[in-house]
Order: C-alpha cells, then structure tokens, then sequence
C-alpha cells in the first residue's frame, strides 16, 4: 500500500475554534482527501482534512460531506465510532504498537484511549488493548452540522476541529514538535446511515480493509517551518 505524508505547517498564534474551520490561518493548510479504506477510491460524499500546529497545539479541522447524520450519544468515551465519527490515530513515537486514537462525533462527543496493538498483520486475531482510562487533558473540540441531524437528506454535511495540547501526547523526544520531526498517523471517519450495513468509511492512508487499527499502513505526519 501506498502510504501518504502530510506536510503540517506552524503558525505563531492560537486558532481561533469554532468547529466551522473558518480561521483564516486553515488556508495556509493542505488538504488531505480521505477516501474509501480499501480501494482508495473517492466516495461521492466526501471528506477532507486540514492540519497546522503552534507551539501548544496539533490543530485538526474536518469536511465532512453528508445526506444523514445519526448521533444520540453524549457521554464522554462513548462508542461514538456506532453511530458516526471524525477519528485521529496519531503515533508521536516511532513504536508504531502503541498511539492515540481521538474520536469526535457531530455531537461534540469525544472518544479519546491509547492503544496497545499487539497485531502481527491484517489476517492476525484481535490482540489490541485500548487504555480507556487515558484523556487527552486540555482537549479542545468544536462541531458545526449544517442542517437537521436524524433526517434522511436533512444535511448537507458537518464541520470539527480539533486543539489536541502536545503535553497530553507523551512519546516523541520533542514534546513540542520542531521542523522536520515526523510521526505516524491516520485521518478516519465512519459516516452513519439509516441502516447500519449503509455505513461509509473513510481513511487518508488506504488500509486494504474495512479496520482502521492497522498502524503498519499509518501515513507520515510531517512537522514543517513557520508561515503566519
């Protein structure tokens, strides 16, 4: 499989978060287009993602393109990934068995752990431990959804950003990332449906299955210079 690099840009204030991804700082940021997991082919709905960082912040913002959207849960550490969510896996070090995974729904519900992957390979049995105890202290998230959420055609999509603090991501020898230091990661959403065989999914690193704890198929996260 083909895997992706992002080229993450540094900015020298904070964004500001409205989970529309309406900062003007988001210009300067490349887009990264997440498309079907095992083929790598777009979906007809689709879905970007934008990165930038400062010196306290990873910043994430989402597109989300969308005909439906099903969220009733809004308990923190929720299985939101039942009914539709933005995912992050990131991997600050280079142990690519172990990494944050930071899930948002269109509720604002977040789902954060860190995950000890035991896999071998994608035909290997489940052996992953998520540390569910584990909150990303200091996690900033926002959602906007432009229609009605629980009507068939009562969206036309929704909006979520991130402010994940570098002090909650333990694992790189920078915990403040400096130009070229590089992690590993993945861009995932799991778009909901009426019906729960309908479900979309989506991957900015192809995977080659319907299963996103495949961090031997995560892409590379590129840390670069000042811009604004």
């Amino acid at each position: 499989m083909f895997h992706p690099s992002y080229n993450c840009q540094r900015i020298t204030r904070d964004l500001d978060i409205t989970g529309r991804v309406d900062d003007p700082l988001w210009q300067h940021a490349a887009i990264a287009e997440l498309t079907e997991p095992t083929t790598g082919e777009p979906h007809a709905l689709g879905t970007t993602a934008r990165m930038l960082y400062n010196d306290r912040y990873l910043y994430l913002g989402f597109h989300c393109q969308d005909d439906y959207i099903q969220a009733t849960l809004t308990a923190h550490d929720a299985e939101v990934w039942t009914e539709g969510c933005c995912e992050a896996f990131l991997c600050p070090s280079d142990k690519m068995r172990q990494y944050y995974e930071i899930n948002v729904n269109p509720l604002n519900t977040v789902f954060d752990t860190f995950i000890l992957n035991g896999r071998e390979n994608m035909s290997s049995p489940w052996t992953c431990t998520s540390l569910i105890d584990y909150t990303c202290d200091g996690l900033i998230t926002r959602v906007h959804v432009d229609g009605e959420i629980g009507v068939v055609g009562g969206v036309t999509g929704w909006t979520a950003e991130y402010a994940i603090p570098f002090t909650a991501l333990i694992g790189a020898d920078h915990l403040v990332p400096e130009p070229g230091d590089r992690w590993r990661m993945n861009l995932c959403r799991i778009g909901s449906a009426p019906a729960q065989e309908d479900m979309r999914y989506y991957a900015w690193a192809t995977i080659g299955a319907v299963n996103f704890h495949t961090p031997w198929q995560f892409g590379t996260l590129c840390f670069g210079g000042t811009i604004a």
